[in-house]
């Protein structure tokens, strides 16, 4: 039995697989699911470009004759910083958390949402150490067997730490598509 279960989801489809495996898990019991998404902390974004000027503009000098030439334009200004741009990112990543929690929540789960920036395997591995999970579940994108696929991945990366068990999700791949998921246990 599963007291806390860390759910790493990337915001892909296939990443959603693993949730309805994770609701099975959780049925009839107390335990605590955290869905948890990493991204690479956005950088600061500049305001919309103008145009610039590409027909020679008369410019007046004090004596009043006619010169040519181009203004140049000022650099674009910022429309938001990178602070501003991390905390726009985390909130419509909790949002999307949110959104996906939703099935879990009203089967009954106590659901809790984390957002963290930097490097995938170290901050899923960290907070699953930080938090004391019993199980950090989650899907691999490989399309070609499980040990081709995780080798080198987030997921293989997840497994080899050892922080605590680790459920993977594999879609199926080729002509029958995503629809089913097949699962496989790694320690």
């Amino acid at each position: 039995m599963f007291n806390k279960i860390l759910v790493a989801l990337d915001g892909s489809k296939p990443s959603l697989k693993v949730l309805p495996v994770v609701q099975q898990l959780v049925e009839g019991s107390r335990a605590e699911v955290t869905l948890f998404t990493v991204e690479h902390a956005p950088k600061a974004t500049m305001a919309g470009r103008r145009r610039t000027l590409r027909q020679p503009v008369p410019l007046s000098s004090m004596a009043g004759s006619v010169m040519r030439g181009v203004i140049s334009p000022e650099p674009p200004p910022y429309a938001e910083s990178r602070d501003q741009a991390v905390e726009r990112r985390e909130h419509e990543l909790l949002e999307y958390l949110a959104d996906v929690a939703r099935p879990l929540a009203e089967a009954g789960g106590r659901v809790q949402l984390a957002v963290h920036f930097g490097e995938p395997v170290k901050e899923i591995t960290a907070f699953a150490k930080r938090g004391g999970f019993d199980l950090i579940a989650m899907t691999t994108h490989g399309r070609s067997g499980l040990g081709k696929a995780l080798h080198g991945s987030v997921a293989s990366g997840v497994i080899r730490s050892g922080v605590c068990p680790v459920l993977i999700v594999r879609p199926k791949s080729g002509r029958q598509g995503t629809k089913d998921a097949g699962t496989e246990k790694a320690r």
